[in-house]
């Protein structure tokens, strides 16, 4: 499990918005995430990073990192949605994907 890292936020400087992914848990509540694909330089993946915009910007609440030519943006959509669901309903411990803060 890779949830417990040394914190360091994504650069977002030319990240490109994807859009909103939403979901219902099954407590009914629902959940909003801004999503943005940051740049591949040479030495960090793709990254989908997740959070929320407010007066002051982006707050990155996490991220899922890819290898693009291995796994499209759809897939790596598709499997932090999975990832997300699986947190809010049975709990941290049990996503491996993601890389979360404190604002979990």
């Amino acid at each position: 499990m890779n949830t417990k890292t040394e914190w360091k936020a994504s650069d977002t400087t030319e990240a490109k918005y994807i859009g909103i992914l939403e979901f219902q848990s099954d407590d009914g509540e629902w959940h909003n995430f801004e999503i943005l694909r940051t740049r591949k330089d040479s030495s960090t993946p793709h990254r989908l990073v997740f959070g929320g915009s407010c007066n002051v910007g982006f707050i990155e609440s996490g991220y899922i990192e890819y290898e693009s030519g291995f796994e499209s943006v759809d897939e790596a959509l598709q499997e932090l949605l999975s990832e997300l669901e699986t947190y809010y309903n049975a709990g941290p411990e049990y996503v491996s994907r993601i890389i979360f803060n404190e604002r979990m």
